[in-house]
């Protein structure tokens, strides 16, 4: 048989396992936590919540895996970025996980987690339903353990459901997000639908839950490198396991307790609790809280044909051997306790059902699942999954023995649904079934504690047939029992029951139930314990006049007997019931089970006539009528049954056709018309019969027909919704690419038109791209002349070879500047470039212009003061060149000369400060302070003076206020001429 018909996950690089082999011993990764977050459509609002909600500095791992398109070049580290400062990084095959940071999946890959390293694997060609996020999921999982946290945000369809029930199971965390706030609801509902989800918010108050689980008490031990559980003490430890046994029924003494501790530890931190003493009273407060604990103690890793090499060995070497050593006819009986939600019991059912047609052997199947948990029995009776469980079964085999439901969900077909019953059971104190073929029972051995194991063993054998199967999990073995046992396959522990004498042993004997809670198996049967129900229903019998009637409730469980009834109802022997269907006498029986049907159904009275019950040997002829009560109001709801005998007693007994025809016989005549009637009526029946089976046939081929096209469209209709959902990502993406594309165009247009610049784009042919409004001034353009030709518009600036070195630009690829003046005397710098893309793609050219008329005057300032300079120190007498505030500006070397100074005493200082302030004289100071405003002149003004350095001279002094541009400052040129003292 090929492997991958057993439903075998396999990959070229990895294989994934229950086993917790998983290599923790990299560096750092025993000390944080990773969260796992699986989105599909609408899960970019929702992951742009989560992280703009969520600190930079939480100590936590991050790690999205979102459905994506083959081929797509995903943009969410883009625009994740955005919400944190945490760095978003794509992951690449070998990326090491790092506290803070946030990793990407891209499309094309399926991704898993090993040793903290992030490894990409190949997507499976021959499944057409692809679920990463259940892949990593599990691979999360297995790789941390407690540490594991699972994130499910908006998504169409059910990937994620299988991947968290693993996560609980290995004591990690599960947030889903508020259906209602979703996009699309299916994925976060899903998940919840499963009743592993911890937590149950939009995705902005994940982040509070998050860290406060992460900071609480139940993580501190595992990324310290300390065990919690020597918080624990025992006398807490015991009083949680009797309040739990007083709330829910069940002992949890015999199982190992560092499990049961680590579960308690994960629902104090779920509830933020610190202390065992907190979480007691927290129980007692909190009736419900039991139930929680009780499911999370029952949680186990279970999913379809898991380990699937073992599956292969059963279907190809045990089970044939099982099946050809009975006897045709043979009833192969297996037992399954632990099977919770199912998976593993239709699996096996499934390749018993493949073993069984191979052979050709003429053996019926009838499968036995037990567990705990009610509510894991009666998932697993609905036989309805996810399709989520397309990951574990071959396609082939989901053709076959499935049953698509719905858009998210499979059925198991019902003819493999009806060799199953599943029922609840306490396999350490309730009663084995016996004679049983195949017992499976994996991972349930490794709860208990081993003087337990060893006990219940022997109940194992005990409960086997001569030859009989027994198949425990990959961590489990017989142990020190292992004469009772052969083994068969010793790599996935198959074992073969040895024919040795054993007695069955005394387990722990079922704990008395205080205070617990009634469970609603059948609320009708709380009106026994009403005091005034006896009494509404005599008056209502009275008023119906019955001779005999029962009162039942929908489920045919007897609620009141009134009358004589044996006649008609026998109870059974031994173990007697009070179910009508079960009491019913023979005739009565089917009649009355159709009657309750249909008037449940149709919510009437319905009527059958002329039945013929057996009693004593006789048969009497009755009449029965179910009528629905609807009032008094208390009893609406519930089935009146009325038997009462026909008006003709046929009281026939078994022999009564061997009678000789006597005096009161019908005469020959009627008889013969009565046969030929009678033989009319078969050949009626007979060509009835034949048209019938010709229709059946024919509506038979049709159905064939239909559900080929079904199918068909069925997978069409998979392959569109995985489509449109990667589809409906991309856009989602796209949508905020725009916008950000968008917002930078906006930022482009405002930074360009702000640096007063005039730019104009132009495509390879010479048309207009695009242009700032600064070059309306240059060119005369409008918003309707983008798209045409330059040469085509008017400029204003004297440029006769715009055009042609443009064209030099985009050929050469070497840049061009040059100097206008436009007509009213301004001066630009043009700069003609090459425009180049981000893939260094030559689009065309960019022309700036720059007014450069202030530089240009700047430089005709400068050019104009270097010549005056030059005049100045040509000149023999002392000058100075004053500014405004009559400060020194200038002086030339005659002026240094005479007075015996330099420029750095000079330059910059007030004249009326020079030497020893021999300038400052109030006349003179006055007749400078006129010269600037009114361009007045000085001449001759005398000075005298004894200076310093040459002693006692005299001037004669000359001052101008010296022509210059408006804008410029003024200057006041003053020259001296040397008299004799």
């Amino acid at each position: 048989m090929d492997k991958e018909n057993v439903g075998k996950y396999k990959d070229s690089s990895v294989k994934l396992n229950d086993q917790s082999t998983t290599d923790t011993s990299s560096p750092g990764i025993n000390s944080f936590p990773v969260v796992g977050i699986g989105a599909s459509a609408g899960g970019l609002e929702a992951l742009q919540s989560f992280f703009h909600a969520m600190p930079s500095q939480s100590g936590i791992a991050f790690v999205v895996v979102t459905h994506q398109l083959p081929g797509h070049e995903s943009l969410l580290p883009e625009l994740l970025a955005r919400e944190t400062n945490m760095p978003f990084l794509q992951i690449e095959d070998g990326t090491t996980v790092k506290p803070d940071h946030v990793y990407v999946l891209g499309s094309g890959s399926n991704l898993i987690i090993r040793a903290g390293i992030l490894q990409l694997v190949e997507v499976e060609k021959t499944r057409s339903l692809n679920l990463p996020i259940d892949i990593f999921f599990r691979s999360l999982a297995m790789d941390l353990h407690e540490r594991a946290i699972g994130v499910i945000l908006s998504g169409t369809g059910s990937d994620g459901t299988l991947g968290i029930k693993e996560i609980k199971a290995q004591g990690g965390i599960v947030i889903a997000q508020e259906p209602s706030s979703a996009k699309y609801q299916s994925m976060p509902e899903n998940a919840r639908n499963t009743d592993m989800v911890d937590f149950v918010v939009p995705p902005e108050k994940m982040p509070e839950r998050l860290i406060n689980f992460v900071n609480g008490t139940y993580l501190s031990g595992t990324t310290s490198g300390q065990n919690t559980t020597s918080d624990f003490l025992e006398e807490d430890f015991t009083e949680i396991l009797k309040l739990l046994r007083k709330r829910v029924g069940h002992d949890f003494s015999s199982y190992k307790q560092s499990t049961i501790r680590r579960r308690i530890e994960r629902r104090m931190g779920i509830n933020d609790l610190k202390h065992p003493k907190e979480y007691l009273q927290y129980l007692h407060e909190n009736r419900q809280e039991a139930q929680m604990l009780f499911s999370e103690l029952l949680i186990s890793v279970t999913r379809f044909f898991r380990d699937p090499e073992a599956f292969a060995v059963l279907h190809d070497k045990v089970l044939p051997d099982l099946i050809k050593s009975r006897l045709d006819n043979h009833d192969l009986r297996v037992w399954i306790p632990g099977c919770a939600t199912g998976e593993e019991a239709f699996s096996i059912a499934i390749i018993l059902n493949e073993c069984i047609s191979a052979m050709n052997k003429m053996v019926t199947v009838k499968i036995f699942g037990t567990d705990l948990d009610d509510q894991a029995i009666l998932r697993a009776r609905h036989g309805a999954y996810p399709s989520s469980i397309a990951i574990d079964i071959a396609p082939e085999r989901l053709d076959r023995f499935f049953v698509r439901e719905g858009e998210d969900s499979f059925i198991v077909r019902k003819d493999i649904r009806d060799t199953l019953v599943f029922a609840p059971q306490n396999v350490l104190s309730d009663p084995p079934f016996t004679k049983i073929d195949l017992l499976i029972c994996r991972n349930v051995l490794i709860y208990l504690q081993s003087d337990l194991q060893q006990q219940l063993l022997p109940v194992f054998h005990f409960a086997l047939n001569p030859g009989g199967i027994l198949f425990l999990g990959s961590s489990e073995s017989v142990g020190p029992t292992n004469e009772l046992f052969e083994i068969v396959d010793a790599k996935w522990k198959i074992y073969r029951r040895r024919e040795v004498p054993t007695e069955l042993p005394h387990l722990p004997a079922k704990p008395s139930i205080i205070d617990r809670a009634i469970p609603p198996i059948l609320e009708t049967k709380n009106l026994l314990k009403q005091p005034q129900t006896n009494h509404l229903i005599e008056r209502f019998l009275i008023k119906r006049f019955a001779p005999v009637s029962i009162v039942i409730d929908r489920q045919g469980f007897i609620i009141y007997i009134h009358g004589r009834s044996g006649i008609y109802l026998e109870p059974e022997q031994q173990q007697p019931r009070n179910d009508i269907m079960e009491m019913a006498r023979e005739g009565l029986r089917l009649p009355l089970s159709s009657a309750i049907h249909q008037a449940v159904a149709q919510d009437q009275e319905v009527f059958r006539k002329d039945l013929n019950v057996k009693t004593n040997g006789e048969y009497t002829s009755v009449n029965i009528c179910v009528s629905p009560i609807k009032e008094p109001e208390p009893l609406r709801g519930l089935l009146l049954v009325s038997i009462s005998p026909a008006k003709d007693d046929l009281a026939t007994t078994i022999d009564s056709n061997q009678k000789e025809p006597g005096e009161n016989s019908p005469p020959p005549e009627h008889i013969e018309e009565l046969d030929r009637e009678l033989q009319y009526l078969k050949e009626s029946h007979q060509s009835t019969i034949e048209e019938l089976q010709s229709t059946n046939e024919e509506l038979q081929s049709s159905n064939e027909e239909l559900q080929s096209t079904n199918e068909e469209l069925q997978s069409s209709k998979e392959e569109m919704e995985s489509l449109n959902e990667e589809l409906t990502t991309v856009n989602n993406e796209l949508g905020a690419k725009v916008q950000a594309l968008g917002l930078a165009r906006d930022d482009m247009k405002n930074l360009l038109n702000s640096i007063d610049i005039a730019v104009i784009f132009l495509d390879q042919q010479m048309r207009v791209k695009r242009y700032t409004e600064k070059t309306r001034g240059l060119i005369s353009l409008r918003e309707s002349d983008v798209g045409r030709p330059i040469g085509e518009l008017s400029i204003r600036v004297s440029y006769n070879n715009f055009i042609d070195d443009c064209r030099e630009v985009l050929d050469t690829l070497i840049r061009k500047e040059k100097e206008l003046l436009t007509q009213d005397g301004t001066c630009f710098l043009m700069r003609i470039l090459p425009y180049r893309t981000a893939e260094d793609v030559i689009g065309g050219v960019v022309i700036t212009f720059t007014d450069i008329t202030r530089i240009k005057e700047a430089e005709h300032f400068v050019q104009a003061m270097q010549d005056f300079e030059s005049v100045v120190q040509t000149m023999r007498e002392p000058l100075l060149v004053l500014d405004g505030k009559m400060e020194i500006y200038m002086a030339n070397d005659s002026f240094y000369g005479t007075f015996q100074t330099t420029p750095k005493e000079t330059i910059g200082k007030l004249i009326f400060d020079l030497g020893n302030r021999q300038w400052n004289i109030p006349a003179l100071r006055k007749l400078l302070g006129e010269i600037l405003p009114s361009d007045a002149t000085i001449t001759d003004f005398q000075v005298a003076h004894d200076f310093p350095s040459i002693g006692v001279k005299k001037f004669i002094l000359n001052a101008r206020r010296l022509k210059r541009a408006k804008d410029q400052p003024g200057l006041i040129l003053l020259a001296f001429e040397v008299r004799q003292a």
